[in-house]
């Protein structure tokens, strides 16, 4: 039985929810006839469970989405079955478990294996790509239980959730200390990184003000658009890309003069204001140097 997580449809508009759900019924097909009958499989299909993650689980679908599938399986029963498939010549020997699919409509993609105690320790160590799989996957086969697992983390548990925001915050303050001297030297490649690296910042600043994981850098913006703090800061930075094209916002100046450094600031004003209508007022939003190597 197909059970969501919690973020699977923040993507979705009404428009592309009958041809995601067809997509998601065909992938419960394939997962049902070609993974958990695949021959190599058969010994160990009590001893996993199985997910769809990635662009299509979020209700990214276009014709460059691939389907991304993984199997979650008992530590006892990862090399076994990674033996299997080596044996076979499917997998290169000594790899990592990487299958590619193609379901029956022609959509492509992979499946690939990992153990349930490293899903754990990434969850337990806060790390952001399991938080965010967590949040957006379906569970298609759920013998380990990993929906009483991820609800455990999602959503995010209010200590876990304000050590990303910080981290996202002082990230952002510190890129923009970065910015002061390039600026003015004039020194256009560090302006340029630092500049799309001070928007990136500011999304997932957003996303988690929101209180949720923020995703890859592929989708922040997508993401960022179902949010409040994340649509403010889009419109914050709505002339970004114009910036981007002139020739001032790379000459010498005075750091208060440059284009990048003054939508940094808007950026700031709008996360601070985000944060204190939340009643969150910690030291770090205003000390923030303080806080870098924790």
């Amino acid at each position: 039985m197909m059970m969501k997580s919690v973020l699977s449809d923040i993507l979705l508009t009404p428009d592309k929810l009958l041809l995601h759900r067809e997509l998601l019924e065909e992938i419960g097909k394939f997962i049902t006839q070609e993974i958990l009958n695949h021959p190599l499989l058969q010994e160990d299909r009590q001893r996993v469970s199985i997910i769809l993650d990635g662009s299509t689980a979020l209700g990214v679908v276009d014709g460059q989405s691939d389907v991304d599938i993984i199997i979650i399986c008992e530590d006892e029963s990862y090399n076994s079955i990674n033996h299997r498939f080596e044996e076979k010549g499917l997998i290169p020997e000594h790899s990592s478990f990487f299958m590619d699919l193609r379901l029956p409509s022609g959509k492509t993609g992979h499946y690939t294996l990992h153990k349930i105690s490293d899903i754990k320790e990434a969850l337990m160590s806060g790390d952001m790509e399991w938080l965010w799989n967590a949040s957006v996957s379906y569970i298609y086969y759920d013998l380990l239980d990993l929906k009483s697992l991820f609800h455990s983390y999602v959503p995010l548990q209010p200590e876990v959730l304000m050590k990303i925001r910080k981290n996202s915050y002082i990230q952002l303050r510190s890129y923009a200390r970065s910015l002061d001297n390039p600026v003015v030297r004039g020194d256009a490649f560090p302006i340029l990184f630092l500049a799309v690296s001070l928007y990136k910042e500011a999304l997932r600043c957003a996303i988690t003000i929101e209180g949720y994981p923020y995703p890859y850098d592929k989708w922040l913006v997508p993401v960022a658009q179902q949010t409040v703090a994340g649509r403010k800061i889009l419109e914050c930075a709505g002339d970004f890309w114009s910036y981007l094209r002139e020739d001032e916002s790379f000459a010498p100046m005075y750091q208060e003069d440059n284009n990048f450094v003054k939508m940094e600031k808007q950026f700031r004003k709008i996360l601070l204001e985000e944060f204190r209508l939340r009643g969150i007022d910690e030291p770090w939003l205003i000390e923030w140097w303080k806080f870098l190597d924790e």
